[in-house]
């Protein structure tokens, strides 16, 4: 019973890990800043959408509650993510 009980949480994280890979095989990283740096790229996300490119922001850094007093100083960070298809474009856009 032990042996069937790991073998389906060992498919699960598979399953789990791969689903990840594979959404996040789908966005091209543009930036990461911190600061003011940062919110030079959320003006870039902004003209992005503007002119229809898929891209998404992120910001601070995924913790857990454990984790969250070491990150305090992290709270500012600012990831720029571009929809791989639209990458190009967006290259052109912030030359």
């Amino acid at each position: 019973m032990e042996t069937l009980l790991i073998i389906v949480l060992a498919i699960l994280f598979v399953i789990l890990v791969s689903i990840r890979t594979i959404r996040n095989l789908k966005w091209v990283r543009f930036g990461e800043a911190f600061g003011k740096q940062g919110e030079e790229l959320l003006g870039d996300y902004h003209y992005l959408t503007e002119q229809g490119i898929t891209c998404r922001v992120e910001q601070g850094l995924p913790t857990g509650k454990l984790l969250k007093p070491l990150a305090k100083n992290l709270d500012d960070r600012v990831a720029l993510f571009v929809h791989r298809d639209d990458a190009a474009k967006a290259r052109e856009l912030l030359k």
